[in-house]
Parts: structure tokens; C-alpha cells; sequence
């Protein structure tokens, strides 16, 4: 990843192998976060019903989809964000946030996830409380 300061604000290159080095580690990088549940380390994408992933790009979304085997619909909220807004780096995983926070019911779990310079993976189990609609 580089950045450089442009005309409207900082400009990002992202490296045609970055999404590789999610779809290998990926899996890695999760488990200290569920380690501490075994229904969560046994199958995460069965038993965390949403994901906020920062949408760095389309081919990151394809790749953390293949390789956590998440369904579409668990990767649509980052998409939609990404479509709407683009990638606004780590933050962007606010916004899906915001979107979950209205469509999923109480006591689900949600998965947070995004990258930062260097490729650092900043990740969040969280799970939505009644009353927060």
C-alpha cells in the first residue's frame, strides 16, 4: 500500500498482491479473536451471522468470501458500502457497521474487519443489543 497526497485529498495505490495476502492469512488473523469460543473457532461462518469487512476493493471482498466460505449475503453490506462510498480505508468498516446495526436482530453476532497501513488486520467480535435500532 502507498499514499500520496493529491489534489483532493490522499490518493491510495493498493498492490495487485495484497488480496492474495488476505485470502492466505485471513483465516490466521481470526483466531485469537475466536479462539475464546469454541463454537466460534469451529466454524465461524456459521455461527457469526454478520461480517463488516473493509471493502478495500472488490477483490479483497472476493477473496475473504472464498476463503472464510461466506455466503454473498454475509458480504453484501461491504459491498453496498464500497459501491456507495468506495474505499475510505480502515474507517470505511464504520459505515457497514451503521448498516448492520439496522438489519440485524438482537443478540447476533457480528465479525469486524479491517486493514491498515502495512496490512495490519484490526478485528471486533461484536454482538448487536435490544434497543440499539
Amino acid at each position: 500500500m502507498a499514499w500520496t497526497i493529491g489534489d483532493l485529498g490522499y490518493d491510495m495505490v493498493l498492490s495487485t498482491y495484497v488480496p492474495s495476502i488476505i485470502e492466505t492469512h485471513i483465516s490466521g488473523a481470526l483466531v485469537p479473536l475466536l479462539s475464546r469460543e469454541p463454537a466460534l473457532a469451529a466454524g465461524p461462518q456459521n455461527a457469526v451471522q454478520h461480517w463488516a469487512i473493509h471493502p478495500g476493493g472488490r477483490s479483497i471482498l472476493d477473496k475473504v468470501e472464498t476463503a472464510l466460505n461466506l455466503t454473498p449475503e454475509q458480504l453484501q453490506p461491504s459491498r453496498d458500502v464500497l459501491r456507495e462510498y468506495g474505499n475510505m480505508s480502515s474507517a470505511t468498516v464504520l459505515f457497514i457497521l451503521r448498516s448492520l446495526l439496522h438489519s440485524a436482530h438482537d443478540d447476533e453476532r457480528v465479525c469486524a474487519m479491517a486493514f491498515g497501513p502495512g496490512l495490519t488486520v484490526e478485528s471486533g467480535l461484536l454482538t448487536k443489543l435490544s434497543g440499539l435500532d
